[in-house]
């Protein structure tokens, strides 16, 4: 067995308290060897989970060796160890004290302040690196930037012994990814759309928020408080029972707490590493292979198919659609709003209502995807969905109420809960390609000619589409999930994040406005049409892949 352990430090006090081997790592630039966090600690890892569990629980287990460590350079295949990082969030009153409550608004602005000063230093150094190449520029790292900080925080922040040293950190740490996300977006190693340059932070604008790791991090017995380093106890507006019965039978180890504000209110987010069984859960109904289609009238229509009995079933799950409900009453506030004086107690009250609508319809939309996502990936064996680009279709077809109406869905929810989700249930996910017409290609059809027979409409976002061969009158829907849950078991598989992995189809030439651009038609090649930064006047615009879901 071979254990990854977070830091280099670790895997040494873990090799020297079991008796096991610290893999080489990769050797340095002048060729001095290295060590990894990877240990081979022998067959019976359970003998030593105690002594593993004492250095840290958040460590990987695979059950390679050395000798296939050394021929395949990988660890082998993961096995569960036993714990799960997951969180919960809560949301806590507001202390009555003034001076408490501005103690929080101070952390908030104290996080602001390590943000913008960092970003201050970077751009100072930037200006510098391009005035005068052979300046020798800083570091960008978190380190480097806390390093930073500690030798100016007396000059720049004199009183920031009054606030925890974590919203600091907190600050330097978001402006360190943000820089790197940048870097990496600028030199291609990044996935997904490019980042700007971090900007300053506003108070107005920048919604508070503090991240502690280290401190008096707990909670307390009546399950009603939360204690956070420095601010103290916080009454919460919930039971917290959830998490505190865990950490009472030991079960649970908080790792860090994030303090947030939204809306008006306080929040808490608790992240813990929780001990999990290393079996995973059964599946209801393993035998069944279900095909999901996403669209905007109806949240989701599932197709199964149970593959020892042959019993075939469609079921519809409507869409809450919360903001649509919620239209009327928007708009009647907003129409108040503007009718009240700013800084007002009216304008307060007023901008209260509009933050609990927002609210509401936060809830509900997250709500509905869990609950969609919890079924799917404890019932069925295997679940197929498509990988729909929804910031494309939130841009596309001109269509406002067409672009609010998937914003409303959430479709973008789906996908990675559904990821973990059937990972944790032993399922199996599936993603199919994004250039599969699945809603257009009438399922169980052949044109005479033997192509896949395509439907006809009025309209891209028909609900009812006419077959040419038969003249059956076809349920978009419908027809899009029998033809997902028929999709070849070839294709990628999960978990999948934000984008989708390739999956195998055939060479397509596509259409960019400047050309063809030949290539693979899988989701997440590199292969996806590009899309320029910005289309002027007379200038062709790019179509992106819209998906079938409307």
């Amino acid at each position: 067995m071979i254990v990854r352990m977070r830091s280099c430090a670790q895997a040494a006090k873990v090799a020297e308290a079991t008796g096991g081997v610290q893999l080489a790592g990769k050797p340095k630039p002048d060729g001095t060897p290295t060590f990894s966090r990877y240990v081979e600690i022998g067959v019976d890892f359970e003998a030593h989970r105690p002594v593993v569990e004492s250095v840290s629980v958040l460590f990987e287990l695979y059950d390679g060796d050395a000798n296939s460590y050394a021929a395949t350079g990988g660890p082998g295949a993961q096995l569960p160890s036993g714990w799960m990082v997951t969180a919960a969030k809560f949301e806590v009153e507001w202390p009555a004290d003034p001076q408490r409550a501005g103690l929080v608004r101070s952390h908030f602005g104290a996080r602001r302040k390590a943000f913008n000063w960092g970003l201050a230093q970077v751009k100072a150094d930037l200006d510098a690196k391009a005035a005068d190449p052979a300046h020798e520029s800083v570091d960008w790292d978190l380190k480097s930037l806390r390093w930073a900080w500690n030798r100016a925080k007396d000059d720049v922040a004199p009183w920031w012994a009054e606030n925890s040293k974590e919203c600091y950190s907190s600050g330097l740490a978001d402006l360190a990814q943000g820089l790197a996300n940048w870097k990496a977006g600028k030199n291609g190693t990044r996935k997904g759309r490019r980042v700007g340059f971090p900007r300053f932070k506003s108070g107005r604008r920048d919604p508070g928020r503090v991240r502690f790791t280290t401190g008096t991090m707990r909670i307390e017995d009546d399950r009603r408080t939360i204690t956070v380093p420095v601010i103290g106890p916080l009454r919460a507006k919930e039971n917290t029972r959830r998490v505190q019965r865990h950490l009472v039978s030991g079960r649970a180890q908080i790792l860090n707490m994030t303090l947030s504000q939204q809306w008006g209110r306080l929040f808490v987010a608790v992240c813990y590493a929780l001990r999990t069984p290393t079996t995973r859960s059964p599946l209801t109904q393993p035998t069944v292979r279900a095909g999901m289609d996403l669209g905007v009238r109806t949240l989701a229509t599932v197709a199964t198919l149970d593959t020892a009995t042959g019993e075939q079933t469609i079921i519809e799950y409507p869409n809450p659609a919360p903001l649509k409900a919620t239209l009327v009453a928007r708009r009647r506030a907003g129409r108040e709003l503007s009718r009240r004086i700013p800084g007002s107690h009216g304008h307060r009250a007023v901008k209260a209502k509009l933050a609990r609508l927002d609210r509401r319809c936060v809830h509900l939309r997250r709500e509905a995807a869990h609950q969609l996502t919890t079924e799917l990936a404890g019932t069925y064996g295997q679940v197929v969905i498509e990988d729909l680009d929804v910031a494309a279709m939130k841009r596309s077809m001109r269509r406002r109420a067409f672009r609010r109406s998937v914003s409303d869905a959430a479709m973008g929810l789906v996908a990675p809960q559904l990821a973990y989700k059937t990972a944790k249930c032993s399922g199996v996910l599936t993603v199919a390609d994004r250039w599969f017409a699945s809603s257009q290609i009438h399922h169980g059809c052949t044109s005479p000619d033997g192509t896949p027979c395509r439907l006809q409409g009025k309209g891209r976002i028909d609900k009812h589409l006419l077959c040419p061969v038969t003249g059956e009158v076809v349920d978009r829907d419908r027809n899009a999930a029998l033809n997902l849950r028929d999709w070849p078991d070839n294709a990628s598989r999960g978990p999948v994040g934000t984008t989708a992995p390739s999956a195998p189809g055939p060479t397509t030439t596509v259409g960019t406005g400047h050309g063809a651009d030949t290539g693979s038609s899988g989701a997440g090649g590199a292969s996806v049409r590009p899309r320029p930064r910005r289309a002027g006047r007379g200038e062709a615009k790019t179509q992106t892949p819209q998906g079938d879901a409307a």
